[in-house]
């Protein structure tokens, strides 16, 4: 079985810091232990970290959107 989770943010500046929000996720499968990560207004960074350490493939990486596979 193959997981897929698209995720498409949005870059924003705070405080001088530049930061990308999840804007929108979609999953095909699961993306369990990750989907707390997973909603929208929160940062891509600790979303994309779970879900490459829990057994994730970066396949994508263009303008504003992340792309991510896991074949179980």
């Amino acid at each position: 079985m193959t997981d897929v989770v698209v995720i498409l943010f949005r870059r924003t500046v705070v405080n001088g810091v530049r930061r990308r929000i999840i804007r929108d996720v979609s999953i095909i499968g699961s993306a369990a232990p990750c989907n707390r990560f997973l909603m929208i207004g929160r940062r891509v960074g600790p979303a994309a970290r779970c879900l490459l350490n829990n057994g994730f493939q970066r396949v994508l990486s263009r303008d504003n959107v992340l792309v991510f596979i896991r074949v179980r």
